[in-house]
């Protein structure tokens, strides 16, 4: 995986109560992070460094196979239609 996304990812949860679980390759479980208080890239191509409430961690982000965040808008309303062309079939 490309460290950019990541590391944007990352810096919109500092401060928030945001989860972020990242499945690394070989292992059977994801990572969960948390409480993030800083990111920083390293000098590595794929290197980053979180500090969170709780620890240090470093990511080689060329070994991570998935990243996923719980969404909270899913009990959003949703509008009726959402702007645009009208739909196929409709007159």
């Amino acid at each position: 995986m490309e460290r950019g996304p990541l590391i944007r990812i990352l810096q919109e949860m500092r401060g928030t109560e945001k989860e972020l679980d990242l499945m690394v390759s070989g292992q059977s479980q994801p990572v969960e992070i948390r409480n993030v208080v800083e990111v920083d890239e390293l000098h590595s191509a794929h290197g980053i460094r979180v500090k969170t409430r709780q620890n240090y961690i470093w990511i080689d982000a060329s070994h991570v196979a998935v990243a996923y965040q719980v969404r909270t808008d899913l009990d959003a309303p949703r509008p009726a239609r959402v702007p645009g062309p009208p739909a196929k079939g409709a007159r």
